[in-house]
């Protein structure tokens, strides 16, 4: 099981409530299940705070309102708890579900969910599988890790702008020119699952019967990025998790990741984040031990 996450000074267990500002962000993370055959999480009472999930690819299952059956909540969707509301979840293995969870608090909570068209009166919110999210919600983390100057604002204008996404992703479904597309959500998947791999994306998506340029207007529409930029995106933010979390060899790290090269793969990560591989895993160590 990979897990990678961070919290306020002020979060605990049962959570924290503040309604002397608008936003506060206790605690935010991600998971996936990599060895382990389930996951659950029972909360009875749930937390003061409120909870959101980001279903990034896979599958959870979610008991509402102490029900006996799961709802089942695909990837491309968020699921909102309240304050003290009854909370019962669980993913499975086999599903190979990647989630991102981030709990907070504010006076404008409510507000901020309505003006971006959300309906905070509803569990399960779609939002659609864009890497923006992921990126987003790992930026939240790094924010609550190294606590630099203004973090903790900087991580709730990053979580607003994540509300302000699965806003306007509501708005494009309600237009009768969007349509999703399930053939770009089967590419996605098959990218999350097997990065690692040498991926001739063309020869794939020739493979499912998919026309190759109007296959590539179709995802660059649906995710905001080419297929090449979405899937160095993933192998990238990987990247981060295992600099992050092990300590593999940048070489090592760069196989495990989808590069034979580590040269390539070095001037690659510099090239999108501004600093080398080594320079990263020292800044997170830093970070770590700073707190």
């Amino acid at each position: 099981m990979f897990l990678n996450f961070a919290n306020s000074p002020h979060d605990c267990s049962t959570g924290y409530m503040n309604k002397n500002i608008p936003l506060e962000i206790n605690s935010c993370g991600t998971y996936r299940l990599l060895t382990r055959y389930r996951m659950e999480t029972c909360r009875p009472r749930g937390r003061i705070d409120y909870q959101l999930i980001y279903v990034a690819s896979g599958r959870g299952y979610f008991y509402f309102n102490h029900s006996l059956e799961p709802t089942i909540v695909e990837a491309g969707n968020m699921v909102l708890y309240h304050p003290d509301e009854f909370q019962k979840y669980e993913y499975y293995g086999k599903d190979h579900a990647s989630i991102f969870w981030i709990h907070f608090t504010g006076n404008a909570i409510e507000e901020m969910f309505l003006k971006f068209g959300l309906y905070p009166d509803r569990n399960v919110l779609p939002s659609g599988t864009k890497s923006f999210y992921a990126q987003s919600f790992e930026q939240i983390i790094l924010e609550l890790q190294l606590q630099k100057e203004f973090y903790e604002e900087s991580a709730a204008l990053l979580f607003s702008h994540i509300l302000m996404m699965a806003g306007r992703h509501r708005c494009e479904l309600s237009h009768s020119r969007y349509v999703p597309l399930r053939e770009v959500d089967e590419v996605i998947i098959y990218f999350r699952e097997h990065y690692h791999e040498t991926i001739n994306i063309e020869g794939f998506i020739e493979t499912k019967g998919y026309g190759v340029r109007s296959f590539f207007r179709k995802f660059k529409q649906y995710t905001g990025l080419t297929p090449l930029q979405y899937l160095l995106e993933i192998r990238l933010s990987n990247a981060m998790k295992l600099l992050e979390t092990t300590n593999f060899q940048i070489n090592e790290i760069s196989r495990l990741v989808g590069y034979d090269n580590a040269l390539y793969f070095s001037r690659l990560f510099h090239k999108h984040t501004g600093i080398s591989p080594k320079e990263y895993r020292s800044a997170i160590h830093k970070g770590q031990g700073s707190r």
